[in-house]
């Protein structure tokens, strides 16, 4: 009989992909970018956060399911404002998307703070679990996306697609933290 109670993994997996895709949309609209790109990216982005908030709730092995609920929102939310407010203007997407990268820093790494926190008390000072380094990378790649941002280069337009390796990373680091987390629910069960 199926577990009715074991997470959806494929909607984290789904979310990975989704990121990997608007990191790869950024390159294919690197110069010429639109109103289009911007909602099609923005679209991905909601799709992503509907993802998060669906495996949020479908996870019944965390008991504090807060930091997937709000990156869902935060995902859902960027998209939102990519479809509505970047009009085609590569300003208004850049203001977003950064906006959008200090947001998902900021959670992963109190996401990642609690996490060791309480991994500490369980393996002792010297089990940092893998997870947490994934954690740590992710807070790296969304850190980096927002530096880059903040010091916007002088043909920053030639430069989009670069900015695009970041979404790509973390879509990378979704699937392979999914990864870890699953085996870790599967050995625990």
């Amino acid at each position: 009989m199926k577990n009715l109670t074991a997470p959806r993994w494929w909607l984290m997996i789904a979310r990975g992909i989704l990121y990997i895709l608007i990191g790869a949309t950024m390159f294919v609209f690197a110069t010429t970018y639109s109103a289009q790109a911007g909602q099609l990216i923005g679209a991905m982005a909601i799709l992503a956060g509907i993802l998060q908030l669906l495996f949020a709730y479908s996870n019944r092995l965390d008991k504090n399911n807060i930091w997937g609920v709000l990156h869902g929102i935060t995902d859902i939310g960027f998209g939102i404002a990519i479809v509505l407010f970047s009009k085609g203007t590569i300003g208004g997407f850049v203001d977003m998307l950064g906006f959008w990268a200090m947001m998902y820093a900021f959670l992963q790494a109190v996401q990642a703070m609690y996490g060791f926190m309480g991994a500490r008390g369980v393996r002792g000072a010297a089990g940092i679990s893998g997870s947490s380094f994934v954690h740590f990378a992710s807070v790296l790649a969304a850190g980096g996306l927002t530096f880059t941002l903040l010091l916007l280069p002088a043909g920053f337009t030639d430069s989009m697609g670069f900015i695009g390796v970041f979404p790509i990373i973390l879509g990378i680091l979704i699937i392979v933290l999914t990864t870890q987390m699953r085996t870790q629910a599967t050995s625990v069960l």
